[in-house]
């Protein structure tokens, strides 16, 4: 298996970082969040000299594409937050309509149940779908989502797509998790730093311990 850059294979076959490229992927990521280009990244890397991972003065705008996308560099390089902050980003800049400029509907417009139902009890915004590189599902707050560090929320749990299902199944008494049911059900699932609270459209709400 190819080491990623920013990673040194040793003989004995373990893996460290290497601290002068992951430097490197560091300014990549500031530099995305601060508004560059790839073409605007691949310009100041060379303005920096720092050498391409095949060791050329100028970097290829895939290169750096990838690694913008690579999360094996969580969080041992860069935090989860800046990573998430940097899809998101790419994200929009995909959905830019290069005819007129607006943007396209973006894909985390989910018809999932839990995309509307799902509240953040700290600041109010939806908990958005986002699925980690691993291939697992997780819901976290939007703001925490779009702005990583720079969030003004504080409520930093992460649920899972499964967990998430087993309380309201658990919750609703069902055997399955049925969206017309839970939709029919439930107005909110507000969730905090220490509990969830459900919001029932027969204006009832109770709270649980947050996991």
């Amino acid at each position: 298996m190819r080491t990623p850059y920013g990673y040194t294979r040793h003989e004995s076959g373990a893996i460290a970082i290497n601290q002068e490229q992951a430097a490197a992927v560091r300014q990549i990521y500031d530099l995305y969040l601060q508004g560059k280009s790839l073409g605007g990244i691949v310009d100041v890397l060379k303005e920096r000299s720092i050498p391409s991972p095949t060791g050329k003065s100028v970097w290829a705008r895939a290169t750096v594409d990838n690694i913008l996308s690579n999360g094996k560099y969580v969080p041992l390089i860069i935090s989860e937050d800046c990573f998430w902050e940097a899809q998101i980003k790419k994200e929009r800049r995909t959905n830019l309509d290069p005819d007129n400029r607006t943007r396209k509907t973006a894909r985390y417009n989910s018809h999932n149940v839990l995309s509307g139902l799902l509240i953040c009890g700290e600041c109010g915004k939806n908990y958005r779908r986002i699925t980690r590189p691993s291939g697992e599902v997780v819901w976290r707050c939007a703001d925490k989502v779009e702005k990583g560090k720079r969030a003004i929320c504080s409520n930093a749990v992460t649920v899972s797509d499964d967990e998430v299902q087993e309380i309201i199944c658990e919750q609703l008494g069902l055997e399955i998790f049925d969206e017309e049911s839970i939709r029919d059900a439930v107005e909110t699932v507000e969730i905090g730093n220490s509990e969830i609270i459900f919001v029932m459209k027969s204006t009832q709400s109770f709270g649980i311990q947050a996991m």
